[in-house]
């Protein structure tokens, strides 16, 4: 019974993206927009094949990919560590809230310049662009999580005269689990925007700069092929954080609509 519940989800959301393509090949093919601006889904598909065959694809998306899980996770990491300093300390608090509170409203893509400056246009610049954006998301997160832990079991371990490391690493840390995964997600989102907008200024391979290619020369069906792709990857990026965090939050209960 459950496998004709997963297939009857799955054709149900394959619903509007068939309408979408349908209307999307007419629409090309009748000549509603114009061939040079749009490509027809046939097109594309058969461009995809090419880039798939000559390995053109899998060159610019390894190439993306290394600078955005390079950016992500080491920028998340640092976060997360300074996060958890910050929820915990008192004095971690008051030395280095204040500021990362006045940096993190600052949109990350105004770093790119200076950025440039600094590092130049090569592969540093952008990956630190990235470290910038997780980093604050996940500090956030992490501190508000921290924070936000049920008071409750607080007195509980205390009564119980439990240890401040069990305190820590049993109650405090697991209670953000829900706030650091939301802010993973996020921070992986971010980057992705982010990765795009600096391979389309300053850089000469990766999916970013082949749409920004494609699009100079007029060639919608390779610009539509690294859209496509960077939605492929962007979703299996957030589902592995989606595993981990139904790993890692078990006890959370969830509802998921009626």
């Amino acid at each position: 019974m459950r496998i004709i519940d997963k297939l009857k989800n799955i054709l149900i959301s394959l619903i509007v993206p068939f309408f979408i393509i349908v209307l999307w090949e007419l629409s090309v093919e009748l000549a509603w927009v114009p061939k040079t601006l749009i490509a027809s889904p046939s097109q594309i598909l058969i461009d995809y094949w090419y880039f798939l065959a000559n390995g053109e694809l899998f060159k610019h998306s390894f190439i993306s990919m290394f600078r955005l899980l390079t950016g992500f996770v080491s920028g998340s990491l640092l976060g997360l560590i300074f996060g958890i300093g910050v929820g915990l300390s008192k004095f971690m608090n008051k030395l280095l809230n204040p500021l990362f509170q006045f940096l993190a409203p600052i949109p990350p893509i105004v770093w790119i310049p200076l950025l440039i400056i600094f590092f130049g246009i090569g592969e540093l610049s952008k990956i630190v662009l990235l470290m910038i954006a997780s980093f604050f998301i996940l500090f956030i997160n992490t501190v508000n999580g921290i924070r936000l832990a049920d008071y409750n079991l607080i007195e509980v371990a205390n009564i119980y005269k439990k240890s401040n490391y069990v305190l820590i690493t049993k109650i405090l840390i697991p209670s953000a689990f829900p706030n650091i995964f939301l802010g993973l997600r996020l921070a992986l989102g971010l980057s992705w925007i982010l990765l795009i907008a600096a391979e389309v200024v300053a850089s000469s391979k990766g999916l970013g700069w082949l749409i920004w290619d494609a699009r100079n020369f007029s060639r919608p069906d390779d610009m539509f092929v690294g859209i496509i792709t960077i939605g492929i990857l962007g979703k299996l990026t957030d589902q592995l954080m989606v595993v981990a965090e139904k790993h890692f939050t078990s006890w959370k209960i969830r509802f998921d609509g009626k």
